[in-house]
C-alpha cells in the first residue's frame, strides 16, 4: 500500500519526524522531501536508511500518474548521500548527489542519457508513515540482477541460483563504458553459503580482497569489506555497486 501523504506537496510545511542515532542506522519511517529540480519541476522524495544505505523512491509530481520510482544509493564517508534513480530494467535514470540536515536537502540531480545536471534544494515534509519491511524472504533472492548507467555506459549483471538448503552459486560481471573497449570485474561462478540475507566472499588468490553481497526484496548491495579492490580487475572496473533485480 502506498504512503499516506498528508501535506501539500508542492508548498509542504517543514518539519522533521525521524532522529538519528549513533551515525545512520535503520530508522522506523521514511523521510520525506519536496520541491523543485531546476525550480520547474515538482518532485516529492522519501527514504529509509539500513546502515549507510538509503532505500527509497523519487515521485515526479508533474507526470501524469505519478507513479514512483525505485531510488537507491548509499551515505559516503563524507555523510554526502548517492542515489541512483532506477528503471524496471536496472537503467539508471538519474544520479542525485547532496547532503540533507534536518529539514532541507540541497543536491543536485543528473541525467545520463541527457547528460545534464539540475540544481535541487528540497524541503522536509512533517508526513510520517511506518517504513515497509526491505528483507527478502524464502526464495526472493534467486535471480538476475542488472545495472547501466545510460546506453554504452559501465553496467554489470549477478546471477544467484539455489544449490541446497544453505548454498548457493553465484557469478558476477561488471563492464566500464562499452563504446570504448571496456575494462571487466570478474567473480566467475562459485558456490557459498549464505548467512540470513547476505554472505562475505574472499575473492580467490588474492590477500584482503573480499566482498559482502546483502540482499533485499529486489536489489543486492555489493560492496568491498577491506577496501578498494585495486588490480584485481581493469582499470575503474568495479562490482561494489547497487544492482536491481529484473528477472
Amino acid at each position: 500500500m502506498e504512503p499516506e501523504v498528508t501535506n501539500s506537496l508542492t508548498l509542504p510545511e517543514i518539519g522533521c519526524f525521524q532522529c538519528y542515532q549513533n551515525g545512520h542506522k535503520t530508522t522506523n519511517h521514511y523521510r520525506f522531501f519536496s520541491q523543485f529540480i531546476g525550480y520547474k519541476t515538482p518532485i516529492l522524495i522519501h527514504y529509509q536508511l539500513d546502515s549507510n544505505l538509503v532505500i527509497g523512491e523519487i515521485t515526479y509530481l508533474n507526470t501524469k500518474d505519478k507513479i514512483p520510482i525505485k531510488l537507491l544509493g548509499t551515505i559516503e564517508p563524507d555523510k554526502n548521500y548517492s542515489l541512483l534513480e532506477f528503471d524496471k530494467s536496472g537503467n539508471v535514470t538519474g544520479i542525485i548527489t547532496g547532503l540533507p540536515d534536518e529539514s532541507i536537502f540541497i543536491g543536485n540531480l543528473y541525467s545520463p542519457k541527457t547528460e545534464k545536471e539540475l540544481v535541487m534544494k528540497l524541503t522536509l515534509l512533517d508526513t510520517i508513515v511506518k517504513s515497509p519491511d526491505i528483507k527478502p524472504i524464502n526464495n526472493q533472492i534467486f535471480g538476475t540482477y542488472h545495472y547501466q548507467y545510460g546506453k554504452g555506459g559501465f553496467n554489470g549483471d549477478l546471477e544467484i541460483n539455489k544449490v541446497d538448503e544453505e548454498k548457493i552459486d553465484f557469478n558476477i560481471l561488471s563492464l566500464t563504458n562499452i563504446e570504448r573497449v571496456p575494462n571487466i570485474a570478474e567473480v566467475e561462478k562459485d558456490t557459498i553459503t549464505v548467512s540470513g540475507n547476505s554472505f562475505v566472499y574472499k575473492i580467490p588468490k588474492i590477500d584482503r580482497r573480499e566482498f559482502k553481497a546483502t540482499f533485499y526484496k529486489d536489489f543486492v548491495y555489493v560492496n568491498y569489506t577491506k577496501g578498494y579492490c585495486s588490480g584485481q580487475f581493469g582499470l575503474n572496473a568495479t562490482i561494489n555497486c547497487i544492482f536491481l533485480k529484473t528477472k
